[in-house]
């Protein structure tokens, strides 16, 4: 492994406003949170503010590290020449003093080079890493090392003490309550031991089969006599019709409206099953208990950071790759075997209701 941990960074003095850049997806930005409470301890008196997408942002609520959340769409910033110089002129003015890259890309270094901020820290990688006055200059090998170590490592470099590696997301009281009314309206009362489905993902190579899919929620129904709730996101629709069109047994569909409202309902649910997704990370951050199925993604750097969730995949000679073209199929996801998914819920089942 070429890298070290640093546990006595050099703090930085007269931070009052800090930027921290997370524009990628809700399992990167719940992956940065431990690193984001680790800058709020060392770092008390200062304004901590993330840039975010859109979609992810409110993930953030509630949170008490962060004191804004900067709404960050590249779709609409970086449309045009106009639209580009706007952003960066009102993000020039906000006057940070520290601007934190926590995803390893070019635009974010860009971003932190143009907003003025006197620190910029980053990984050096990617373009403009020269602009970077706090650089961190290791290497990762893959299946070594998780994403919220490597997002704590970072901020290591200007903070002191090893941080907590537990993911932040709060719900409201009102969240819970509204969630608990929706949940009765789908006919899904207090005295149900629920089971969540998410059968989607990013891409079609972290998907386990919709016929998997079935047969597993077929066997629990038959086994314990549970409700089964199948959570669709955008454009799954049909993902989710399919899989209750192929089972024996009866499921609920439905499709939460928001971010908060998954969360609300992952917090109701007696187990989660799902594949490697942004889901599995929001179950994971509300310590729920989750099968969470991988393929050719890195589940040492992406696992769900709880100990209440147990992953299943196939070993192949080929991983990790993370590659979305594969010359075998993706064996490593479309023939995992029902029978190993099935075990590790079974086993899961049990240690729920302990």
């Amino acid at each position: 492994m070429s890298y070290s941990v640093l546990t006595n960074g050099e703090i930085l003095r007269d931070i009052n406003k800090m930027l921290i850049i997370r524009t990628d997806g809700i399992g990167d930005l719940l992956n940065a949170t431990p690193a984001i409470a680790l800058l709020r301890q060392n770092y008390p008196s200062a304004e901590i503010t993330v840039l975010a997408r859109p979609f992810n942002a409110p993930v953030l609520i509630g949170n008490p590290d962060v004191d804004r959340v900067l709404v960050f769409d590249r779709k609409v910033e970086h449309r045009v020449l106009s639209q580009q110089l706007r952003f960066y002129h009102t993000l020039r003015q906000e006057k940070f003093d520290l601007v934190v890259a926590m995803q390893t890309a070019t635009l974010p270094h860009l971003i932190a080079f143009l907003s003025g901020a006197r620190y910029r820290l980053g990984r050096y990688q990617k373009r403009f890493r020269s602009t970077l006055t706090h650089a961190w200059r290791g290497k990762y090998q893959k299946g070594k090392t998780h994403e919220v170590d490597r997002n704590l490592e970072l901020v290591r470099l200007i903070c002191q003490g090893e941080g907590n590696r537990q993911l932040v997301f709060n719900l409201l009281p009102d969240e819970i309550a509204n969630v608990e009314t929706r949940l009765a309206s789908l006919g899904i009362g207090n005295d149900a031991f629920l089971i969540g489905i998410h059968p989607g993902g990013s891409s079609f190579d972290k998907r386990w089969p919709e016929k998997h899919y079935a047969e597993l929620a077929d066997r629990l129904v038959e086994r314990d006599n549970v409700k089964i709730l199948l959570l669709r996101g955008p454009g799954e629709t049909e993902l989710t019709q399919n899989i209750q069109g192929m089972m024996q047994s009866d499921a609920v569909i439905y499709a939460p409206q928001s971010i908060r409202e998954l969360g609300a309902i992952l917090s109701y649910c007696n187990l989660f099953v799902c594949n490697d997704s942004g889901p599995m990370h929001l179950a994971a951050a509300l310590n729920v208990q989750t099968v969470a199925i991988f393929g050719p993604t890195d589940h040492v750097a992406w696992h769900p950071m709880s100990e209440n969730a147990t992953i299943v995949r196939r070993d192949m000679p080929c991983w990790p790759c993370s590659a979305h073209k594969c010359k075998i199929g993706w064996e490593c996801t479309k023939k995992l075997p029902v029978e190993m998914v099935w075990n590790t819920t079974v086993m899961s089942l049990e240690s729920s209701r302990k």
